[in-house]
């Protein structure tokens, strides 16, 4: 009888768990795409950063033609004179220094902007359901997704979201 008893409960157990996933399987997965840089570039901080970024283009492209010039000239056999490979040398350090510093401040520019948008974009998938939302530059680089029908782009819907 206990063995009645446990091959019922077996079967029992097995049915629940295959209607289960049969179940699961009726649901359509729902992949949407979204623009996350646009949207970052639209909120305050995004735009911030990206002064940022153009502050920190021009006063390491000037940095960098600086040290090219001094580099072309090495290569071309001239010597340098003591105070130019100090220049140099202090260019370099330089160089490494603004870099890092804009790193750093960029990161911190953009930070209220990457949250803010990762809360639209969930609470948007939240509320319409959506499994899956994948950024459409990262999906497009990858190769990842090779076929997908039009109308799955919400970058409007969390943009409104956002504002």
């Amino acid at each position: 009888m206990k063995r009645l008893t446990l091959a019922l409960l077996a079967a029992v157990a097995l049915m629940v768990v295959a209607s289960a996933t049969i179940g699961a399987q009726d649901q359509p997965t729902r992949v949407v795409f979204v623009d996350a840089q646009a949207l970052i570039a639209a909120h305050p901080g995004g735009q911030a950063a990206n002064a940022l970024r153009a502050q920190a283009s021009e006063e390491v492209g000037d940095l960098r033609n600086q040290l090219d010039g001094l580099q072309a000239r090495a290569r071309a056999g001239e010597t340098l004179s003591t105070d130019e490979q100090e220049r140099f040398n202090i260019l370099l350090t330089t160089l490494d220094a603004v870099q890092s510093r804009y790193q750093a401040d960029i990161a911190a520019a953009a930070e209220p902007a990457i949250e803010a948008v990762n809360d639209a974009i969930r609470d948007v998938a939240v509320e319409r359901e959506y499994a899956i939302v994948m950024d459409i530059a990262a999906a497009a680089e990858s190769g990842l997704v090779v076929y997908a029908i039009d109308g799955l782009d919400i970058t409007d819907m969390v943009l409104s979201r956002l504002r």
